[in-house]
């Protein structure tokens, strides 16, 4: 199983310096340890698979399938060559939604674990409750993995947090 960086990084380098520098190799890579990857697009379209599954819980694909080709392009571009203001321009429609709809239908998320047979969790949870109130991170861990929250429900225990990175080599 191929796992994100942010969870890569706090198995295997968190203490490491930040920036963690990586290597992306799309030949003369370790094919015993990697799945191969035919090539940037695929990279692009896999991106664009999470970004329709994430829009997919938080606005019945609404927002996605409105914007154009060049706009998928526009966010695709940004977050490859690390330009936050290309980016945000237009990710900024997937993260709104109408004051009337009062959140998003649905959090996209996924929990990874290293401790069972299941290699991660992942299920509908709605960010209001049935009675208005918010939900926080703490109700989702406490209803997906409450082993995370302790007796008294204040503390989360052993959630590493997930970090950003930056790509400064393609090979």
């Amino acid at each position: 199983m191929h796992y994100p960086i942010g969870l890569l990084f706090d198995l295997l380098a968190s203490s490491s310096a930040l920036p963690w520098n990586i290597t992306v190799h799309f030949k003369s890579f370790p094919e015993k340890d990697l799945l191969h990857c035919p090539s940037k697009d695929a990279i692009e379209a896999h991106f664009m698979s999470c970004m329709k599954e994430a829009d997919a819980l938080k606005h019945k694909s609404q927002v996605i399938n409105e914007m154009q080709k060049k706009d998928h392009k526009q966010l695709w571009m940004g977050l490859q060559n690390d330009r936050f203001d290309q980016f945000w321009a237009i990710n900024r429609k997937l993260m709104e939604y109408p004051a009337e709809e009062n959140g998003f239908r649905y959090i996209p998320f996924r929990i990874y674990q290293t401790t069972t047979e299941r290699p991660f969790i992942q299920k509908l949870f709605r960010p209001v409750a049935a009675d208005g109130q918010l939900h926080t991170l703490g109700d989702l861990l406490k209803e997906v993995c409450p082993s995370a929250i302790d007796p008294e429900g204040n503390t989360i225990s052993n959630i590493k947090t997930f970090l950003s990175f930056s790509v400064t080599e393609v090979k």
